[in-house]
């Protein structure tokens, strides 16, 4: 079984437990990112089937531009829920405590405006890092990897955990990118083969519920990645492990009998 112990890993022992704590609760994060991705699936079925919801004068092309957009928005909100649950759900069972879906959702829906603000702070940043030569993207992505962690974990405000998560990658950008590709590339991998017998079955709607279903199930390795990543990144510069022994070490006394 895959050491979870709170100390430093590598790329690929970083991925390994990520896939360790995610077969550990797979049912609780699975219900988290069905709760989160339900009402999206039922907006991609409704747009698929050509919704007549809006006014009949409307042209059509700015009808479906109108329902690509709300699409688009309702999966921004999505994956900020997703990932935010994943990331509070893993932290709770890699620090020992037992994750409690409910509480986790009731924590974590707070926090999704400033996760959302975050990210589109983040767009300039990306915008700039591709007139960099492309290159800068990648920066840009290794630095401010922990916004979500930060916000969830720390409590920070959207433009304070920009400072944050800067500090915490400061020196370890090319661990941070080559783990968050590792992860990705194995999604992508994935994803492109359940894509193909979804496309094969020659169901718009088919293809649909299989994409989401199998969002369901793997997207909770990315979060968990992440998560994963943020502690490696205070146990590396910040000592969190130790000081998590000390905390320990520091509790209250057993009660004489």
């Amino acid at each position: 079984m895959t050491d979870l112990r709170l100390r430093t890993r590598t790329v690929s022992e970083i991925v390994d437990a990520a896939f360790a704590l995610y077969r550990q609760h797979a049912l609780q994060y699975m219900v988290v990112t069905a709760l989160a991705t339900s009402p999206l699936l039922v907006l991609e079925l409704v747009v698929s089937n050509g919704s007549r919801a809006l006014p009949a004068p409307i042209d059509l092309s700015l009808r479906a531009s109108l329902l690509a957009l709300a699409v688009q928005l309702a999966s921004w909100v999505t994956y900020s829920l997703m990932s935010a649950a994943v990331v509070k759900l893993g932290a709770a069972a890699y620090l020992g405590e037992e994750p409690d879906v409910a509480a986790t959702v009731r924590e974590v829906l707070p926090r999704v405006p400033s996760i959302l603000v975050a990210g589109v702070l983040r767009v300039p940043l990306f915008m700039l890092g591709f007139l960099c030569f492309v290159v800068g993207i990648f920066y840009v992505f290794a630095r401010y990897f922990a916004l979500d962690p930060v916000i969830v974990l720390e409590g920070k405000g959207p433009v304070e955990a920009f400072g944050r998560a800067s500090e915490l990658s400061r020196g370890r950008k090319r661990h941070i990118f080559n783990t968050l590709a590792l992860v990705l590339l194995i999604y992508v991998i994935l994803s492109l083969g359940v894509s193909a017998f979804a496309l094969a079955l020659h169901s718009v709607v088919l293809t649909l519920v299989i994409s989401s279903a199998f969002t369901i199930v793997a997207y909770p390795v990315i979060g968990l990645t992440e998560m994963l990543l943020y502690y490696d990144m205070r146990i590396r510069g910040e000592g969190f492990d130790l000081e998590q022994m000390a905390g320990a070490l520091d509790g209250p006394a057993p009660v004489a009998p």
